[in-house]
């Protein structure tokens, strides 16, 4: 929503796509791990460079605190905003502990967030981002969206009292706390529409291929990214595998197994959130080949998480570790199979690409 405002029809489910965030898979070989955000900073900047524009994240200065911090944030926010510049920010919220003790997570509207649902305070972020699009000192409040509600209409220049940020900060994480991200105007042009759609084009394959490149550099070596990684998460999915992978994570880390399967819970949803939105522009602008691929590839995530889903299930009411993994051997290879149809899925992708790649080709 914040790029919205500067380029026109700029509607959030073009902006999954032009971010190729859709086409992306990272995984963690030997650790049943993904991130819990796909939408990553290396995605902001790449969509800034597509459209002329300089991304900016800032933090608070490390000399103020308390009252000092929250003021240097409103100013900067009111700087950014007289530049014309909406700037994307974070809220902190905390479920109340009746619901914590039912196992439910609640937001202060009353909305459940299930999908962190089994996930301590340890692991669970706590926060949300929104875009702040208006700030009014004088009269005490300020005028919000949220991505993808404010898109659909929902949730659009909400106005809340200027306390209510102030008290929704005050118990976020260090990074996310008075943290802003912004675009700003520069004199670069953007390019036409035909060549923005070759560079998505060519982004997303790389995505698809695993190129290091077009995703989040600074690796350990474990760190698997498109094809490679689906071929990794489904080797760590062989039964005898994945239960050694969740006993050695618990006692070198201190992760209970259901704390594991939440996590990948949670990346599974948004990565078929993610695809199902971006199938939404491709089909507005009838790219109908590019439409298939990833409405297909969104509807084998969702199989995906239907399945993990089973298996969350299955560890929640099984205390006895050796009940829970018999069970959820058959699930396990479920997933496994939707995982190989995911693989081949990717294999199909890079070939047609290449093929038109080579057709391109000028002969002799």
């Amino acid at each position: 929503m914040v790029l919205g405002s500067f380029v026109q029809g700029l509607a959030y489910p073009k902006s999954v796509y032009y971010s190729t965030t859709p086409y992306g898979f990272f995984y963690i070989r030997q650790a049943l791990a993904m991130p819990q955000r796909f939408w990553l900073e290396d995605d902001d900047k790449w969509l800034a460079s597509l459209f002329g524009l300089t991304y900016e994240k800032k933090g608070p200065r490390t000399d103020f605190e308390g009252a000092a911090a929250w003021e240097e944030y409103v100013m900067r926010m009111e700087a950014y905003l007289k530049k014309g510049s909406p700037v994307q920010t974070f809220l902190g919220w905390n479920p109340r502990r009746e619901d914590e003790a039912r196992g439910e997570i609640v937001t202060p509207r009353g909305l459940r967030a299930f999908w962190w649902e089994g996930l301590t305070k340890r692991f669970r972020p706590d926060m949300h981002s929104f875009v702040v699009v208006g700030l009014d000192r004088a009269g005490g409040s300020v005028r919000m969206n949220l991505p993808a509600a404010g898109w659909s209409g929902h949730e659009k220049n909400m106005s809340r009292p200027l306390s209510f940020l102030q008290r929704a900060t005050e118990g976020l994480r260090p990074e996310f706390k008075y943290v802003t991200v912004a675009y700003l105007k520069t004199s670069s042009r953007a390019p036409d529409e035909a060549t923005i759609e070759k560079l998505v084009s060519e982004r997303a394959r790389k995505k698809v291929a695993g190129d290091p490149a077009v995703y989040h550099q600074d690796r350990p070596e474990r760190h698997l990214y498109g094809l490679s990684a689906l071929r990794a998460f489904r080797d760590d999915l062989e039964p005898q595998t994945f239960f050694r992978i969740l006993d050695e994570r618990e006692k070198r880390q201190n992760i209970s197994p259901l704390e594991v399967l939440v996590l990948i819970k949670l990346a599974l949803y948004q990565q078929a959130f993610m695809t199902s939105l971006a199938s939404e522009h491709l089909e507005q602008q009838r790219m109908i080949d590019e439409w298939e691929w990833l409405s297909t590839l969104s509807l084998l995530y969702r199989k995906l998480y239907i399945g993990h889903l089973k298996l969350v299930q299955v560890v929640r009411e099984n205390d006895n570790k050796q009940a829970w993994r018999k069970k959820g051997e058959p699930v396990l290879r479920e997933m496994k199979q939707t995982v190989d149809e995911m693989i081949a899925h990717f294999e199909k992708y890079l070939r047609v690409r290449s093929s038109a790649r080579a057709s391109l080709v000028p002969k002799n």
